[in-house]
């Protein structure tokens, strides 16, 4: 019988972290187009907006380690790949879909009702029933993917190198449809939308995969070599945040000065970025988890536990605040936004806390794995 590892808290604040970024992604939009390039505090908000992108490929990460750490040690056979399938339909595939039809409805009011069920099923099928719903597409695509990855992995020389080829696998396709699918004009518009592809973050997830298969040795190989560990972890952190102000700084000298960077340094800049604040992450959160009764590391805890509800919710508090008129000016405009990003969340959380709380049929809107309880492996 395989022997369940550990529960790793850290997860749930990597979690927590994400979705504040999420919020704040989504917050921070609308402001972007109403304020003037030549304010003062424009480029606050392309901060706040451009350095909260590693949101996505953060979840991906974090999908990636939490699934490959919960089976990779399980026999593949036909009743684990039936309970993993099963498990995702009714964690993430129910959810997506009752939220893409709640989503299509608040919209629909502006297309005739006959097309309604054509338009819904095209939207559901590709992830565009709603603007943050790509994301479930794009982890819809790497569960189908998983049990082939999981069969990859027993190869000893693919569970050493799972990272590379991830990445190498992700550069592949960047040139490819560089040079050639985007030339092509008769393919479906979804081959054309690279940020709904899993492909395009298939090196976070294969990184984060790697990282999964040897995570004991690696913490083992770090507590025998202190100075190391001294030095990794500052380093790492410097790495996240230079490529992160570089990433930064590329998107305003675009936005203010019509000055884009060249697509290649722009797409490099952005995947180092990406890979390290995973990994930034993870060492924020091992660092708040050693006073795990602290109120901070409670607080993030606990939005980690609702973050898949928020995630479902805030788009409609975001959508509902915004019949709240701008104010034109001055520092009320700056208070209208600090407002609109504190009820994204605020409420997306209230909701998804009060429903996983009080009602058993939560799972249907939230997934089983949303509801807080003790495991002793990570949640998948």
């Amino acid at each position: 019988m395989t022997q369940a590892r550990r529960y790793i808290p850290e997860i749930n604040l990597m979690r927590a972290m994400a979705i504040l970024a999420v919020v704040m992604i989504h917050s921070t939009s609308n402001a972007l187009v109403q304020l003037q390039t030549s304010s003062s505090f424009y480029g606050l908000y392309v901060f706040l907006h451009e350095f909260a992108v590693f949101a996505v490929p953060a979840f991906i990460f974090i999908s990636g380690f939490v699934l490959t750490y919960n089976y990779v040690g399980k026999p593949l056979n036909g009743g684990t790949i039936a309970t993993f399938y099963r498990k995702r339909i009714w964690n993430a595939v129910v959810p997506y879909a009752i939220f893409s039809l709640l989503y299509f409805l608040l919209k629909a009011k502006f297309a005739p009702a006959a097309d309604w069920a054509p338009k819904f099923l095209g939207q559901l099928l590709t992830g565009q029933a709603y603007g943050h719903l790509y994301f479930m597409f794009v982890i819809i695509q790497y569960y189908v993917l998983f049990p082939i990855l999981l069969l990859a992995l027993r190869s000893g020389w693919v569970r050493r190198h799972i990272w590379w080829i991830g990445i190498a696998i992700q550069w592949g396709y960047y040139y490819l449809n560089r040079e050639y699918i985007v030339h092509q004009t008769g393919w479906p518009d979804v081959l054309h939308r690279t940020g709904s592809l899993f492909i395009s973050y298939f090196g976070a997830f294969a990184v984060a995969m790697w990282m999964a298969i040897h995570y004991e040795r690696i913490l083992s190989w770090f507590a025998a070599r202190p100075a190391v560990r001294r030095l990794s972890v500052p380093f790492a952190y410097a790495l996240w945040l230079l490529s992160g102000f570089y990433y930064v700084y590329l998107r305003y000298q675009g936005l203010v000065h019509k000055n884009w960077a060249d697509g290649q340094v722009f797409t490099y800049t952005q995947f180092v970025f990406n890979i390290m604040s995973a990994i930034a992450l993870f060492l924020i959160a091992n660092v708040m988890m050693r006073r795990p009764a602290a109120f901070w590391a409670r607080l993030l805890g606990n939005i980690g536990v609702c973050s898949f509800g928020i995630y479902f919710v805030h788009p409609a508090v975001l959508y509902y605040y915004r019949d709240i008129p701008v104010p034109g000016n001055g520092m009320l405009f700056h208070v209208y936004y600090a407002c609109e990003y504190l009820a994204a969340l605020l409420v997306a959380w209230g909701i998804t806390w009060t429903i996983q709380r009080n009602f058993r049929w939560a799972w249907i809107l939230f997934g089983t794995s949303s509801a807080p309880k003790k495991k002793t492996s990570a949640t998948p």
